[in-house]
């Protein structure tokens, strides 16, 4: 009798256990479903709330799009949406409040700038480390910040630009090549490892070499990403991989180890440089040391301050993976949309002529010598501008707060328990933000106030805006500027992505995003999807 009743007991306690747990969901299920019933926001259902809208969006999307196109599509589904709503994802998510308008994202980002989302977090830590700069807060974030602001200045990064334009001189003996084969190849490859080069010789005065070797922090990093999650995934065992963790750690002690060398050399060769009086520029580690030994009060001493090391790590990692995000997935974006316009290329092409000669084979050597020639060009600047419009690398998602509402239209949005999304994406795709606004048009960023084509204020946010925006975005121009003078005359370069399928025996012709084939895609950051497959021509120099 004694098993039995033992049994029986296991067998109550558990259906206790279960039922409670089910009466808990339910109580905690109406008590959400409560407060969203008269909130704005798609057609909602009071057991299922938003998430049979947010499955319609994702089945209009081809499979990996990236989530930030969806709030866009809602609204335009549904155009009696204001341009902020909530959408009701829970349990499977935490609910958002989607912000599309310009004065109300600042409420949220620069009159009140609320913390970044777990989210963030969880997901950078294993990229980037828990010292970065992107999800550090208050008084450790605005010392960081201001550590590395100065390396990060557009005066100090001119003085730089000799290595950028050597590396990138490396790249365009790489499309020679790929030219020279006939082969298709992913650009955004090729670019990454560019923006990776460039990264190690401004931030560390380093030559990193990974676009003529294999590297292996580049090697850690790839590998990173390729075990973050994928947007729309419904792979559970990709999703909770137990294997995941062990890999994370694995790449980042390689990623640590291997930028603990690094930061030792630098630091060897700056006190030789010191003793030796060397007079030249220096790289944005050496501007953040010289500002953190002045914060903290230490003198330069014969080693690297722990903290300062520990801090440094985790930004270049970090570093590394907003140029991994934003230069090399804009070059791609340059391209495509250059290609489709012929005009704005002849433009961009003729422009760059004006400024460094038609002999092609001196434009490194004069941006050298004169890097300031890179602010004369405004109709490439516009033309770059356009293309973070269409296809903004980033978006910041902050943590509601009890203590602060969004006012917009006369209502009140409360922050609290909702994930705050300000989405650049869909933000620049507004038509009554931009006018024409899926077109391609670069004179807007060259339009005066009071012209229609003007953009609003704040409504062009790819590195976002406010306080908390990207550190990196001056040098994102100036590298993505000397990748346009330095191949757009030399070479024509146009997707292949119909033969991309034919290699990979697939049929991916219903793929497309605006019935574009190339869109953005979510494996951990934005990128093009398929790496932007491309053929590359040489065209004829006028000498």
């Amino acid at each position: 009798m004694a098993p039995n009743l033992s049994l029986s007991s296991l067998a109550t306690a558990l259906g206790v256990l279960v039922a409670g747990s089910v009466i808990r969901f339910i109580v905690q299920l109406y008590i959400h479903r409560r407060r969203m019933r008269d909130l704005p926001k798609p057609p909602w259902n009071p057991i299922f709330g938003n998430l049979p809208t947010l499955g319609q969006a994702a089945a209009a999307f081809p499979p990996l799009a990236h989530p930030h196109a969806f709030p866009h599509w809602i609204r335009q589904q549904h155009p009696e949406l204001p341009p902020v709503f909530y959408v009701d994802i829970w349990p499977v998510g935490d609910s958002m409040l989607v912000i599309l308008d310009p004065p109300a994202a600042a409420q949220v980002t620069i009159q009140n700038s609320l913390e970044k989302h777990v989210h963030i977090k969880d997901f950078t830590y294993p990229l980037v480390g828990k010292k970065n700069l992107v999800t550090m807060e208050g008084k450790e974030w605005k010392m960081w910040r201001a550590i590395f602001n100065p390396g990060f200045a557009s005066g100090h990064l001119m003085s730089l630009v000799g290595g950028m334009v050597s590396d990138t001189v490396c790249f365009t003996e790489i499309l020679s090549d790929y030219a020279t084969k006939g082969n298709v190849f992913e650009l955004e490859g090729a670019a990454t490892r560019l923006t990776v080069d460039i990264i190690g010789n401004v931030v560390l005065d380093m030559p990193l070499r990974t676009q003529t070797t294999e590297n292996e922090l580049l090697k850690a990093f790839r590998d990173q990403l390729q075990w973050m999650p994928l947007a729309n995934d419904i792979n559970l065992f990709r999703k909770y991989n137990p294997m995941k963790r062990f890999v994370h750690r694995a790449n980042s002690k390689i990623m640590s180890r291997y930028l603990d060398r690094l930061l030792e050399q630098r630091f060897a060769n700056r006190r030789r440089e010191e003793k030796a009086n060397t007079k030249r520029s220096k790289p944005i580690i050496d501007l953040a040391l010289d500002t953190y030994l002045e914060e903290t009060g230490q003198s330069g001493g014969s080693t690297l301050p722990l903290q300062f090391k520990r801090s440094a790590i985790d930004q270049f990692k970090t570093f590394l993976f907003a140029g991994h995000d934003t230069t090399s997935s804009t070059a791609c974006f340059i391209i495509h949309l250059l290609s489709k316009h012929p005009a704005a290329l002849e433009k961009v092409r003729q422009e760059h002529d004006e400024v460094y000669g038609t002999n092609t084979s001196k434009t490194a050597e004069a941006i050298t010598k004169d890097p300031h020639s890179l602010n004369r060009l405004p109709y490439t600047l516009a033309v770059l501008k356009e293309v973070l419009r269409l296809f903004p690398p980033i978006s910041t998602v902050r943590k509601g707060d009890p203590n602060i509402s969004v006012h917009f239209d006369g209502k009140v949005y409360p922050t609290d328990g909702f994930m705050v999304w300000p989405v650049a994406y869909s933000m620049h795709r507004q038509p009554d933000l931009w006018p024409n606004a899926e077109e391609f048009i670069p004179e807007r960023f060259l339009a005066k106030e009071g012209d229609p084509l003007f953009p609003p204020k704040g409504a062009w946010r790819p590195f976002e805006y406010g306080p908390r925006n990207c550190i990196g975005q001056e040098l994102a121009y100036i590298e993505l500027k000397i990748f346009m003078v330095l191949t757009l005359r030399d070479f024509d370069i146009r997707p292949a992505y119909e033969e991309q399928d034919r290699i990979d025996g697939q049929d991916r012709s219903s793929y497309t995003v605006n019935g574009d084939r190339a869109y953005q895609v979510l494996v951990a950051t934005a990128k093009p999807v398929l790496g932007y497959p491309s053929r590359v021509t040489k065209r004829g120099k006028p000498q």
